[in-house]
């Protein structure tokens, strides 16, 4: 190691004309041999290993400027405490590693913790602390940046700098001595949760657990992220080469030269809050928050608590028991001498790293509703307890899952596991395609995603199990907010609707109500999972809608779930006026709505015609539009293919004196083709294309054609969602073919026909003189699909208006107006408090006011005429 000369520096400083140049201010000694002192620090403005070494050749300007930086005067300070400590020599790492070499800075590091190890004294040199008296109580105002103790506690490096050396001084920004590592253990461990005896004493001979000693790392932080894992080698005893930009993979190549070294389950006794499924490695040592006290079993004792676990847990019950609690079974018996001996076995205790995944012995219960899924008993646990792990089966390996709210009933059985160490994004996570660009069309907004932050239209969820995410919305103004899970459980998609009973506050990110949204819907997951509709490939073009009444207001979620495209999943969030069909969420139910690749706005269930064409490649079908004019936009009701047209929505615009050139896009223009037949009776063939009715076995000849389709942009999705009140069952005209010309022909491409019954059209927004349109398509916009009363709903409704006229008639042998009417009043108080009372019974029902009101008022009128 490269150690300061404290008398060189301290004489280069003290006198630079008298300085010797011939000496080095750094000298390669043997740290085995060498008695020297060590610094632990803070960085800041730091002085590098070639402006250390060049000091005396710098111009006078640079030298000053060097002198009065803060890294320097820390070097003076440290070089002088090591003299009057009575020390020649002084390591420090900003300045006696030379990082312009790679091969230097990863033998530093990888040695690190035997230097601190092997240093007669570490100075602790806290910056933020100015007190004379060493910080003994937590204090967030004079720390509040560093979770209420100086900044040094909260550092990655400097644990390794605490334990690894028998001596540490530490000193306050002024250089005052403030106390040793021996002194202070209680109140170091109060800090850092590291065990007093692990302080005063070291790690030699401690029987620690690798999750006990991650533990003390999880709350600690570092500049680079790859140093989270760098900074843990030495308390580990490994080694590995230093690859700064692999970024956490920094911490599993450190797991898994551990799990080289060690036998230690406890590696695999991370928990998460928030439920995460791959590998059986923690991502960050912040996932070992928590296991200060798990403790690892050795193999001699495991055998005794794995039957404890069994008696505890009842597994395999009944049992016959004596009056002591024995079990008398004798094949119960001579099943838990067989646990026994696995446990004793060397192979419980030995893993083995390859690609397929980490190899090990363990004990699994099969989750007697999954046989694909496994519960994992290990040699470590808290106080006299074992600690499990939840592993799904993923092909040749086991993938960690969340734990499993399942009862288990058999014996467990060792077995050999390869576990997965690594995660194969593109197998094991599938894409959420989220469409919730409409919600905005009645004020509600994205406002948060919980419990992790996702940007614009897809998210990725695992595809193994119990996986789940949250987004919020909100309508400040209404007063109304919801929230839409998207999750997996057990290798099945699922998307619930939540809301809150009370409007939450106002909040930027929507954290808190997500957060209470997820963990209702994480409770019911399996039961979201199950309630989902499955999909049939027969019928490919099915959806999946579902419609969620939100109290205290007059609107509705609606979800609509897509089909499978390569395994990964569609869904539209959407709001809309409640039409009071529902009362609170109902369950799913299908729309047959079209997947066409040719783009059209939002979800149509299409009238599908007899004509076959191609627009731009795509096959789509078409209706003849013989006798009748057509055009894009028109709307009206649907008989067998032939639309009654009672409007078009590009005039309804014109009417409401809306421009609809400057309000939607224009109509989108595709190439037609069709079947290729040899035309005999047309010269220019290229300008023509076929259209074929399999139905009628009949051709339709199309001169220069051209497809006209509305467009599918949010403009035009909100003009349909604008017009669905008035609209509710209409069918709309979504493209249409125009041509020069149009004719019959057989199927040697003869002409049959003249194309008399053929019109020019002049209606519509896309047309132009002298071109006919003999085909069109039409369709039914899912918003203009109308919702049926619930059955239900309306009996509630005549219960309470019967009840409401017996009310009534107890009141009305006066005959005067006055006291009829006060008669009313009194009814509708009566009225009212019933309701409530069957609201109280349904806990289900979000009616309004204002609509039982109405419906009371309007019966009282004709009471009373």
């Amino acid at each position: 190691m490269k150690l300061l000369n404290v008398e060189v520096v301290l004489n280069r400083q003290k006198d630079i004309q008298q300085a010797e140049p011939e000496r080095d201010i750094l000298e390669e000694r043997d740290d085995s041999t060498t008695s020297y002192v060590i610094l632990s620090h803070r960085w800041g403005v730091e002085i590098t290993y070639e402006e250390m070494i060049g000091l005396m050749t710098l111009e006078d300007r640079k030298r000053d400027e060097v002198w009065n930086r803060y890294g320097y005067q820390k070097i003076m300070k440290g070089c002088e405490q090591a003299k009057e400590d009575g020390y020649k020599w002084l390591w420090i790492d900003t300045c006696c590693i030379d990082k312009r070499s790679s091969a230097e800075l990863s033998e530093a590091i990888n040695a690190m913790y035997r230097w601190y190890q092997n240093a007669q004294v570490c100075y602790a040199y806290l910056n933020d602390v100015g007190e004379s008296v060493f910080p003994t109580e937590w204090d967030n105002s004079k720390f509040g940046l560093s979770n209420g103790w100086p900044e040094w506690f909260m550092r990655g490096w400097t644990l390794q700098e605490l334990i690894a050396p028998e001596q540490v001084e530490f000193f306050n920004k002024d250089w005052v001595y403030i106390g040793n590592k021996q002194r202070l253990a209680p109140t170091l461990q109060d800090i850092t949760g590291i065990p007093r005896d692990v302080l005063t004493h070291g790690l030699a001979g401690k029987r620690l657990s690798v999750a006990q000693i991650m533990s003390w790392a999880a709350r600690r932080v570092t500049t680079r992220e790859e140093d989270r894992a760098y900074s843990l080698m030495g308390l580990f005893g490994v080694h590995m080469p230093m690859l700064y930009g692999e970024g956490k993979n920094a911490f599993r190549r450190l797991q898994l030269e551990i799990v080289k070294e060690t036998g230690d389950h406890s590696i695999f006794a991370w928990r998460t809050r928030m439920p995460r499924t791959g590998s059986v490695l923690a991502e960050d040592p912040r996932d070992f928050l928590g296991c200060g006290y798990i403790r690892k079993v050795e193999p001699d004792d495991f055998g005794d608590k794995l039957v404890k676990y069994i008696e505890e847990k009842k597994l395999n019950k009944p049992w016959h028991f004596d009056l002591l609690g024995r079990s008398r079974s004798r094949a119960h018996q001579r099943k838990l001498i067989a646990l026994r001996d696995a446990a004793r076995s060397q192979q419980f205790h030995t893993f083995t790293v390859s690609n397929t995944g980490i190899q090990v012995f363990l004990p699994v219960i099969p989750d007697p509703e999954s046989p694909s899924h496994f519960r994992a008993i290990l040699a470590c646990g808290y106080g006299g307890g074992l600690d499990t792990i939840d592993l799904v089966s993923s092909g040749t390996s086991l993938d960690r899952i969340a734990n499993m709210h399942t009862t288990f009933t058999t014996y467990p059985e060792f077995k050999t596991l390869h576990l997965t160490h690594h995660q194969d994004v593109n197998e094991k996570r599938r894409k959420f395609t989220l469409d919730d660009k409409h919600v905005s069309h009645h004020g509600f907004t994205r406002c948060g995603t919980y419990p992790r932050e996702f940007k614009g239209s897809a998210v990725t969820l695992s595809s193994l199990t119990d996986d789940l995410i949250v987004i919020v919305y909100a309508n400040n103004d209404a007063r109304s907010s919801f929230a839409v899970g998207l999750g997996y459980y057990r290798g099945q998609g699922w998307v619930h609707v939540v809301y809150d009973e009370c409007f939450p506050a106002q909040e930027a990110d929507g954290t808190n109500f997500g957060s209470r949204a997820y963990d209702r819907v994480w409770e019911a997951r399996a039961k979201h999972a199950q309630s989902m509709p499955k999909h049939e490939p027969a019928h490919h073009n099915d959806h999946f809608t579902k419609h969620a009444h939100l109290p205290r207001s007059i609107w509705a979620a609606r979800v609509v779930w897509g089909r499978w495209e390569m395994d990964d999943f569609k869904v539209m969030v959407d709001v809309e006026q409640c039409p009071g069909c529902c009362d609170g969420p109902c369950r799913w139910t299908t729309t047959d709505s079209d997947c066409s690749d040719i783009g059209v706005p939002w979800l149509m269930k299409t009238v599908q015609g007899p004509y076959s064409l191609r627009l731009d490649g795509w096959e789509a079908y078409f209706d003849k539009c013989s006798g009748q004019r057509v055009a894009l936009g028109d709307y009206g009701d649907d008989s067998d293919g032939v639309l009654t047209r009672t409007g078009n929505i590009f005039e309804d615009m014109r009417t409401l004196g809306i421009d609809s050139e400057d309000t939607t896009s224009p109509p989108v223009v595709s190439r037609v083709s069709g079947w290729e037949l040899q035309m005999l009776d047309m010269p220019n063939q290229d300008n023509v294309a076929v259209a074929h009715s399999a139905i009628e076995d009949r051709y339709l000849a199309l001169r220069q054609p051209k497809g006209i389709t509305l467009p599918a942009d949010d403009s035009t999705v909100l003009l349909l969602k604008a017009l669905s009140i008035c609209l509710v069952g209409k069918h709309l005209v979504t493209t249409v073919i125009q041509c020069l010309e149009s004719y019959e022909v057989d199927e040697d491409g003869k002409r049959s026909d003249s194309g008399d019954d053929l019109v020019s059209d002049s209606v519509g927004p896309s047309t132009e003189a002298g071109m006919l349109t003999p085909l069109c398509t039409i369709a039914t916009p899912q918003v203009w699909q109308p919702h049926l009363a619930c059955v239900q709903r309306r009996e509630r409704f005549k219960s309470i208006r019967k009840h409401f006229y017996a009310l009534v008639n107890m009141h009305q042998l006066t005959g005067t107006e006055a006291h009829r009417k006060s008669v009313t009043e009194e009814s509708w108080n009566h009225q009212v408090l019933f309701r409530r009372v069957c609201f109280q019974a349904s806990q289900k029902l979000h009616w309004r006011d204002n609509v039982l009101r109405n419906a009371f008022l309007s019966d009282r009128n004709r009471f009373t005429q």
